[in-house]
């Protein structure tokens, strides 16, 4: 059971209403979904991970993609990069944690720490790299380095992010000065046991900064660093990374020793011949896969757009790289036809294992699915849309049993009871009594989503629940006695 909160938001095309749920066994104030299956075709598995902003505080969320909460962390910062995956052979989950853009004084990125939980949200790891980053002068010096675009467990229990780096450079090449100052993106590929550094990579050091789109417009001073390469996803391909930079349009793959071995590049393909459909800038979340000796097939979610920019509708891309031939064929522009969207910052495109292809849209509070031939299948948007953001979105695999045990509140008449994070739970025992040591059970109810509100004795003092498995197949855990209130 939850009660809905609303939130007024001034739009440019009126006043929109924003829908958060409030609980009575935890304090969590998670988005309300408003969900639109376009074609009744399958949808894949999984539930939905993401870290909804500006709503009632930051939090880290998984929610059924019909709009019930499964998970919520506590509400506390900045949250970003919250997915599945596996470390050592188990599944755990992954989410930086810090401050981020909500903070004025950082603009584009953010300082933080890097946790992973087990599937019984335990904490294994809190990874608080100190990366010897240089500051602006008047900039706090963080303790924790990771940047909040990328962290990423890899196959061989290491884990991947990314930085950003005041650095001095010369800026004559477009327009600036010769002593000015930027902001250098960074790779670093740390051990998760130790926080040991085990390889950096440096922009700077092997992309000039003149490669940059974003116009200078006054920056590039000591207090205001020109971001001219904004580094935003990495994915380790072979021994070696492909990295993204959004300001450049290019996504660069660099060996193991940190030397490029080839660019694609939005505009003019870099080292790839671009069909005249394919162009994209801005993008996020570039990934490939399928990669052979020939070829490689790439996804990205192509903002098409910046803040300073004429705005050209969001896409989903797909292209072929042919590594032999060097050309790119375009395989998949994904859109929706009924709702032109325009991302100026953010989102993610991930590649689902039924085929179908799940987007975020970043900086507007908008998911969608879609089939394999590009047809929209779901929708679904959670705020206004200047109101809520979600860096990125995904749907994903995830089966819990907490560690914690569940929660009960009685109430006078009533009892709510909630178990956050537990993902199969078919119903609730319900025991109660006049005193703490002698309950009874006095009935058994299906799940209600998050929150389930059942009717008690006007004369129950005490009240213990009990969560069950799928199809009723055994107690999971009992709550504490709780005396009526």
């Amino acid at each position: 059971m939850f009660v809905q909160r609303h939130i007024f938001c001034a739009l440019s095309l009126g006043v929109a209403i924003t829908t958060v749920s409030s609980f009575e066994t935890e304090p969590f104030a998670p988005p309300v979904f408003n969900v639109t299956e376009l074609s009744g075709l399958p949808l894949a598995s999984g539930l939905v991970f993401l870290t909804p902003l500006n709503l009632t505080a930051g939090s880290a969320v998984i929610m059924t993609g019909s709009g019930d909460l499964v998970w919520s962390s506590e509400a506390s910062g900045s949250y970003t990069n919250f997915l599945t995956t596996s470390l050592y052979g188990q599944p755990v989950l992954t989410f930086w944690n810090g401050t981020g853009n909500a903070n004025p004084l950082i603009s584009g990125h953010g300082y933080g720490k890097v946790q992973i939980l087990d599937n019984t949200y335990t904490e294994l790891y809190s990874i608080c790299p100190d990366l010897n980053l240089n500051f602006p002068p008047a900039a706090i010096r963080y303790e924790c380095q990771a940047d909040i675009h990328e962290s990423v467990v890899t196959d061989r229990g290491t884990l991947i992010v990314t930085a950003y780096n005041y650095t001095q450079a010369d800026l004559t090449s477009i327009n600036g000065t010769a002593d000015g100052w930027i902001y250098d993106g960074l790779v670093f590929e740390i051990d998760i046991p130790t926080q040991e550094i085990l390889f950096s990579w440096s922009a700077i050091e092997h992309v000039p900064v003149n490669a940059t789109k974003l116009p200078l417009a006054g920056a590039g001073s000591s207090a205001d660093p020109f971001d001219y390469f904004h580094i935003n996803s990495i994915q380790p391909v072979g021994d070696g990374f492909l990295v993204n930079s959004r300001h450049t349009w290019t996504t660069y793959k660099i060996d193991s020793k940190g030397q490029i071995e080839w660019e694609f590049e939005g505009s003019n393909g870099g080292d790839f011949e671009l069909p005249s459909d394919g162009e994209f800038s801005w993008q996020h979340r570039v990934r490939v896969e399928h990669v052979t000796p020939e070829g490689l097939v790439l996804h990205m979610f192509d903002n098409a757009n910046a803040n300073r920019i004429t705005p050209n509708q969001t896409l989903g891309l797909d292209f072929y790289l042919n590594l032999t031939s060097k050309e790119a064929t375009i395989l998949k522009r994904l859109a929706d036809p009924n709702e032109p969207l325009f991302a100026t910052s953010q989102g993610a495109y991930d590649a689902l294992p039924n085929g179908n292809v799940f987007m975020g849209y970043g900086e507007l509070p908008v998911f969608k699915e879609f089939g394999p031939e590009g047809d929209v299948r779901m929708s679904t948007q959670w705020a206004g849309l200047d109101a809520s953001s979600s860096y990125r979105t995904y749907r994903l695999d995830w089966t819990a049993q907490p560690a914690a045990s569940p929660i009960v509140v009685a109430r006078a008449g009533s009892a709510f009871m909630s178990w956050n994070g537990a993902t199969n739970i078919a119903g609730w025992e319900i025991y109660e009594g006049e005193t703490a040591d002698a309950l009874n059970l006095t009935k058994t109810v299906a799940n209600d989503g998050f929150e389930t509100k059942v009717s008690i004795s006007n004369s129950t003092q005490f009240v213990q629940v009990a969560a069950l498995w799928g199809h009723y197949h055994g107690s999971a855990r009992n709550s504490s006695v709780v005396s009526v209130s």
